[in-house]
């Protein structure tokens, strides 16, 4: 497994990243969620007077949450477009994404991916009237 130490500003670790790590997620695995305790005592181990820390990430940890937690972030649909969060999210995004490649993790099951379905159908213009006279 491919592990890596990715600098992370500290105002990023403590605003963002421990606040996704608080939320109950549903529909996850035990593994999942024994994940987001071990992110929880790394993030616990950082140094707060420093401006940036360096947090080491496996490949897991990457695919399982980071990925998820970053392109919320960085959605065409985010409220975060051209903010702090944003920059910050593709920035380490795109460090990861090269390092450890595509994530073969399914979120098919999360409430964002289910979000950005619905998005897609009222961005093509799809309505449930629509639906029904094509079903007819």
């Amino acid at each position: 497994m491919k592990i890596k130490n990715f600098k992370m500003p500290t105002w990023f670790i403590e605003e963002e990243l421990c606040h996704k790590i608080s939320i109950s997620y549903d529909g996850e695995s035990k593994r999942a969620y024994d994940l987001l305790d071990i992110l929880f005592s790394k993030y616990c181990k950082i140094d707060r007077r420093r401006k940036v820390n360096s947090v080491e990430v496996t490949e897991e940890e990457y695919q399982t949450w980071y990925k998820y937690f970053l392109e919320y972030y960085i959605d065409d649909s985010s409220m975060y477009a051209g903010s702090k969060q944003y920059k910050e999210s593709k920035k380490l995004l795109n460090k990861m994404f090269k390092f450890f490649g595509v994530s073969s993790f399914s979120e098919d099951h999360r409430a964002g991916s289910k979000i950005k379905f619905a998005m897609s159908l009222v961005k093509a213009g799809v309505t449930a009237d629509k639906i029904s006279q094509t079903e007819h």
